[in-house]
């Protein structure tokens, strides 16, 4: 397993791994869409789904993010558009 990756766990599949954040997040924000699609509540989606990245916290831990750490960062980085929608020329650049 390559240990350089992002890895999206939504709590049902055993995880997407990713080659960057910005994917990891897009996969998390379409089982988002297709969990609500589903008739699946957003709250008890958020409290399963995580983001791992291979980047190491202070304490040698694997950092993860939650889906609200996750949103924040995906609007400070431009892969949202206001409308809370996935912004496609951000991915062109990866």
């Amino acid at each position: 397993m390559n240990t350089n990756l992002w890895i999206f766990r939504d709590g049902v599949s055993p995880g997407v791994q990713c080659n960057s954040f910005p994917f990891a997040f897009r996969a998390m924000f379409y089982s988002v869409r297709d969990g609500l699609k589903n008739g699946r509540k957003l709250v008890d989606m958020e409290k399963s789904m995580i983001i791992i990245s291979p980047i190491k916290n202070i304490h040698g831990d694997k950092r993860k993010y939650s889906y609200t750490e996750a949103t924040k960062m995906a609007k400070g980085s431009g892969l949202l558009n206001a409308d809370g929608n996935i912004n496609s020329k951000e991915f062109k650049k990866f």
